[in-house]
C-alpha cells in the first residue's frame, strides 16, 4: 500500500532495501571501513566501479562528493556477498537488484535465495571431466570470447582438443571478476604464474611416493599433496590480505 500511495504521489520509489535508511551520511572511506571486516580486499576504486555501473547511486554533496546511506551499505553488502558465494556475474546481480527494486521478489524470501540462472547452470563439474568452451561458458555465464582470451592470455590452457579441466569453471568465474574490478589479463597470468611455481614443488614433495607405482602409494601421494596444496591456499590468502591491508593503512 505504501509503494502505492507512493507512485500515486508521483513520489519516486525508493530502492532496495526501503527498511532501511535511505539518509546520505556516509562518506565513501566510511562506508568501506563498515564493510572491511566481512571483505577486507574491498576498496574505494571498487566502490566507485560499482556507482559507475548503476549498482549503487550515492547522493552528491554541492561540492561533489559521495554520501552513502545505510540502504546503500547493505545494497552493497549484497552485491559482494553474490560475488562471493554464489559466483554471479555484475550483470545477473544488478539484475537481481532490479527485481528487488520493483518489488518482484516474493514476501518473507532472502533476496540471496534469488536466481536469474537456473541452478544447474551453477553447478560445480566433477573433478577430472573435460569440458568445451561452450559447457564452461554456459556454467559461468562469461562468453565463449572472452574465455578465448582467457586461453590466449595465458590464464588458461585447452588440451589438444581444445577442452579444459574441471577447474576452469573457478578459474573463469574469479577472472570474470577481477576484470570486472579493474585488473587485466596480464595480470591474473601473474598469479597463474605463482601457482604453477607452488604445484611444481608440491609436485616435487610427493615424488617418492608416486614412485612406488602402487594403488597405496597414489593413494598417499594424492592425499599429501590436497593437504599441502590447502596450506599454500590458506597461506596465500593471509598474506594477500596481511600486504593489502598494510598497503592501505
Amino acid at each position: 500500500m505504501a509503494r502505492a500511495a507512493q507512485r500515486a504521489e508521483g513520489q519516486p520509489q525508493l530502492r532496495w532495501p526501503q527498511n532501511l535508511s535511505h539518509q546520505p551520511t556516509l562518506r565513501i572511506g566510511e562506508v568501506r571501513s563498515a564493510l572491511s571486516g566481512e571483505f577486507p580486499l574491498l576498496t574505494v576504486s571498487k566502490i566507485r566501479h560499482y556507482e559507475t555501473i548503476g549498482l549503487v547511486e550515492p547522493q552528491r554533496t554541492p561540492s561533489n562528493q559521495r554520501l552513502f546511506s545505510a540502504a546503500d551499505v547493505e545494497r552493497l553488502r549484497f552485491v559482494l556477498v553474490e560475488q562471493r558465494d554464489r559466483f554471479l556475474p555484475l550483470s545477473q546481480i544488478g539484475e537481481m537488484l532490479r527485481q528487488l527494486d520493483c518489488g518482484e521478489s516474493r514476501e518473507n524470501v532472502h533476496p540471496g535465495r534469488m536466481r536469474v540462472i537456473e541452478e544447474e547452470e551453477v553447478r560445480k563439474p566433477r573433478p577430472g571431466t573435460r569440458l568445451k568452451l561452450i559447457e564452461v561458458s554456459d556454467l559461468t555465464g562469461v562468453s565463449v570470447s572472452e574465455i578465448e582470451e582467457m586461453i590466449n592470455a595465458g590464464v588458461l590452457q585447452a588440451d589438444s582438443r581444445g577442452r579444459l579441466t574441471s577447474q576452469a569453471v573457478e578459474i573463469v568465474r574469479y577472472t570474470s571478476m577481477l576484470e570486472s574490478a579493474g585488473f587485466d589479463l596480464r595480470q591474473v597470468r601473474s598469479v597463474k604464474n605463482s601457482a604453477h611455481s607452488h604445484a611444481s614443488m608440491v609436485a616435487s614433495s610427493v615424488a617418492t611416493e608416486r614412485a612406488k607405482s602402487t594403488p597405496a602409494a597414489g593413494e598417499r601421494a594424492l592425499a599429501k599433496a590436497s593437504e599441502a596444496s590447502a596450506a599454500f591456499a590458506h597461506l596465500y590468502r593471509a598474506l594477500l590480505a596481511e600486504n593489502v591491508e598494510v598497503n592501505l593503512r
